[in-house]
C-alpha cells in the first residue's frame, strides 16, 4: 500500500506517513509540533480504495454497455459492428469483477 501525505493544520508542514507499520501504535502525530492528527484505520483505507476502483470499473462498464447497444444495433462499419457484438465479453468480466470487489469489501466492514 502506498504511503499517504498529511499536512498539519497547525504548522502547515507536510509529511509522508507509512500506513502499514509493524508497531501497534495507530495514532498519527505531526513530527514537528507533535499535534494529534488522528488514527490509522487500515480497514477504512482498503474500503476506500475498493470503492474508488469499483467506481472506475462501473464507469467503464456503463460506457461499454452503451457502445454495445449503439454498434450492435445500428448500420455501421463491419469492424465497429464486430466490436459491438464482442464487447459483451468484456462487460461480463467487469460485472464479475465488481461482484468480487463488493464481496471483498464486505470482509473489511
Amino acid at each position: 500500500m502506498l504511503p499517504e501525505v498529511f499536512e498539519c493544520p497547525q504548522c502547515k508542514r507536510q509529511f509522508v506517513f507509512e500506513l502499514v507499520e509493524s508497531s501497534s501504535e495507530h495514532s498519527i502525530y505531526c513530527p514537528q509540533c507533535k499535534r494529534y492528527l488522528g488514527e490509522k484505520d487500515l480497514n477504512f483505507i482498503i474500503v476506500t480504495e475498493i470503492d474508488e476502483l469499483a467506481e472506475r470499473l462501473r464507469f467503464e462498464r456503463d460506457r461499454l454497455e452503451r457502445d454495445e447497444a449503439v454498434y450492435s444495433m445500428t448500420d455501421c462499419d463491419a469492424e465497429l459492428r464486430t466490436y459491438g457484438i464482442e464487447v459483451h465479453k468484456v462487460v461480463n468480466v467487469l460485472r464479475k469483477t465488481l461482484a468480487e470487489l463488493e464481496a471483498l469489501k464486505s470482509t473489511y466492514l
